[in-house]
């Protein structure tokens, strides 16, 4: 993730204090309060954009919390995704964490905490509470003691999921003969057919998160099940050669100007907002941005769809709520969690354009919402592929060489061996101890 090495040493000294101080937070008592708490305010973070399915559901969530906890007031804070990527630690080791949050998932972020103990576990309570989460998308809120996601304690329950898909100009495709493309020779032959046009295909922020899923799905098609676990999981030694590829490739489709050299001062938001003004034909990204597509594309259709030539897709449950372990209103965090998976709020996610969980499939009428919930219940479904969770995951500081790397491939001032050369440094420097 984004944090520099003085920075990582600097949370490690953090992380081992917060260890000492962990058993000194407070626990609920049954009133609805942790020990110090007055069960009386319940303070809620979390970063989601105002107009985005998320937003509108989650904000839904707390008019249900108030009515149901008539006395409690409610303070929300709306956070920004880097201000919790880089300060997340030091805010949940501070006397002002929330009650409950919305936090990144993944072992360089929330695995982190929950070793250094900094987060509430909720095992016991999703049990108590009988909370349905048998289900493969909600591994992202399981550490275990290392701080490596998928099995473990839970520290975070997510309700929504997502995946990175490729959204496409029907209009545009129509346009100049092309279909959906069902190999990776059709979507290079699609890709040329708009360069032949004088058209750049990919709406992309190299520089970005649209990057890093860019290259990694192209790794991804050099993978199987052992090597994505490999790499991810700390099963064995990953597979370097599937990076070579997807670098060599990248590398390819720069020169062949199916990716402007350009985009590299692009961020991800700019980039999708480009797709929707119908500046390019193609945007590879994540579920995230159908809901602003589906209320703001007006000037043309679009429509999406799943990478051809492998069965492996970026993607994963959706980051996770936790309740830090300092929160002073821990049973009132736990009463707004599971109002965020009630049927109301789920089938609202899922007309919103969204991707839920447990979803009432007959609840949901948005032809976008069933689309991408049909489509990732059937990534969950997939035994030797499926969900491929995120390149930057495995270690700590994965996150800047991923940008850096990336940006320098796109500019020609690096080449495919030199970045993978990178890559495999981060990720053994970064990775969990006894990894």
């Amino acid at each position: 993730m984004r944090k520099h090495r003085g920075v990582l040493a600097a949370a490690a000294a953090a992380a081992a204090l917060a260890l000492t101080l962990a058993g000194c937070s407070g626990s609920s008592d049954g009133s609805g309060a942790a020990t110090g708490g007055d069960g009386k305010t319940l303070k809620v973070w979390w970063w989601e954009n105002d107009d985005s399915a998320l937003s509108d559901a989650w904000n839904k969530a707390i008019d249900i919390f108030k009515e149901k906890h008539p006395g409690v007031k409610v303070e929300f804070e709306l956070k920004t995704y880097d201000q919790m990527q880089q300060s997340g630690q030091l805010i949940l080791d501070s006397k002002d964490t929330p009650d409950v949050l919305e936090y990144l998932k993944g072992n360089a972020t929330a695995g982190s905490v929950a070793k250094a103990g900094l987060l509430t576990d909720l095992t016991q309570v999703a049990k108590d509470r009988g909370w349905d989460l048998d289900n493969s998308a909600q591994d992202v809120g399981l550490y275990d003691a290392s701080g490596v996601m998928g099995t473990g304690k839970r520290y975070g329950v997510t309700n929504y999921g997502e995946y990175v898909g490729m959204y496409y100009n029907k209009d545009l495709f129509a346009k100049y003969g092309l279909s959906v493309p069902t190999s990776l020779d059709e979507l290079e032959s699609d890709m040329q057919t708009f360069v032949d046009h004088k058209i750049t295909p990919l709406a992309l922020g190299s520089n970005d998160y649209p990057g890093e899923h860019l290259l990694y799905q192209l790794a991804l098609l050099h993978m199987n099940h052992d090597s994505w676990s490999a790499y991810q999981q700390f099963t064995g030694e990953p597979d370097w050669s599937a990076w070579q590829q997807a670098a060599q490739t990248y590398q390819d489709w720069v020169k062949k100007g199916y990716i402007a050299k350009s985009s590299t001062g692009v961020s991800a938001q700019d980039s999708g907002n480009a797709f929707e003004a119908g500046k390019y034909p193609m945007f590879y990204s994540g579920t995230w941005w159908a809901g602003t597509f589906q209320d703001k594309i007006k000037s043309f259709k679009w429509d999406q769809f799943r990478w051809p030539d492998t069965t492996f897709t970026p993607g994963s449950g959706g980051n996770i709520w936790v309740v830090p372990a300092k929160a002073e209103n821990k049973t009132l965090a736990e009463d707004f969690i599971e109002i965020t998976l009630s049927p109301e709020i789920q089938n609202m996610l899922g007309n919103k354009a969204g991707v839920p969980i447990a979803a009432d499939p007959s609840a949901v009428t948005s032809p976008v919402g069933t689309l991408q919930s049909t489509t990732f219940n059937k990534l969950l479904a997939e035994k030797d592929g499926g969900l491929a969770w995120y390149p930057d995951w495995p270690a700590a500081g994965l996150n800047d060489v991923l940008l850096q790397q990336i940006s320098s491939l796109t500019q020609g001032t690096t080449t495919p061996d030199q970045l993978v050369d990178a890559i495999k440094s981060a990720y053994e420097q970064g990775k969990p101890a006894g990894k």
